[in-house]
């Protein structure tokens, strides 16, 4: 054979070996712990897309393997750490549902209340249907695990997005107050007076302008009798509303 052939075929024996060598085993086709050894590794070295594909593969080669919660809690980890907060919330779910009992179900709920934390917008003039459902959450953690970790902390977000549901509920008070919607104003103020009582500035504020519109409505009701504009107070008298409105400016 010519010594240029020869060196041809050299190399492409080594380029064919480099390849294969160097070809990755689908987790399909490694044992349990191979693949499981593999997650741990792709988890380490922080390839989250790859976790959460590999992850899905483990599960659909070994159904019933004793690695699985690792397995499902490292993809629900990976979702979280990468930022994609409502994969990860179904992720922790799923663990929780199926691994009820298992050592890590506190810091599993933990983590779903602050997925649905991290999701909610701080601004009190968007709106607030995440920190609600992370309060939920929260007081979830805290309620059931009283011992767990992260309880400081979730007890701190319940403060910080009780305080930010209420002044939420205030920005809509004002907003249908600046434009004389007195009715709708009224309904605000007295749900920040009913749910967030412990906030003494909203709740100054709340008891004053809910009095006023109390006060607003009579009027309108003394001179348009026979008016349906504020169908809420169907059927009452203007008195009554002015005494509504004396007993609300009472509260202490």
């Amino acid at each position: 054979m010519p010594i240029q052939k020869l060196y041809v075929s050299i190399l492409s024996f080594f380029f064919l070996f480099t390849v294969v060598s160097c070809r990755t085993v689908p987790i399909s086709e490694q044992s349990q712990e191979e693949g499981i050894t593999r997650i741990r590794d792709e988890f380490e070295d922080k390839n989250w897309s790859d976790v959460v594909s590999n992850v899905d593969e483990y599960k659909a080669r070994y159904p019933y393997s004793k690695n699985l919660p690792e397995a499902e809690l490292m993809q629900a980890n990976a979702y979280y750490l990468s930022g994609k907060y409502p994969e990860a919330i179904a992720a922790y779910e799923d663990f929780a549902r199926r691994n009820p009992i298992d050592k890590n179900v506190s810091f599993v709920q933990y983590r779903i209340a602050n997925s649905n934390d991290l999701q909610a917008s701080e601004e009190i003039d968007r709106e607030q249907v995440s920190a609600r459902k992370a309060i939920i959450k929260y007081s979830f953690y805290v309620k059931n695990y009283p011992n767990a970790e992260y309880i400081p902390e979730a007890t701190e977000r319940i403060k910080v997005l009780t305080r930010r549901l209420a002044e939420h509920e205030m920005f809509i008070a004002r907003f249908y107050w600046r434009k004389d919607l007195y009715s709708a104003a009224l309904n605000r103020y007295l749900e920040i007076l009913t749910k967030f009582p412990q906030y003494d500035d909203l709740k100054l504020e709340a008891k004053e302008r809910a009095a006023v519109c109390y006060e607003e409505m009579a009027d309108f009701l003394e001179e348009n009798p026979d008016s349906d504009q504020y169908a809420v107070i169907k059927n009452v008298k203007p008195n009554d509303l002015r005494q509504k409105a004396k007993e609300i400016l009472s509260i202490k």
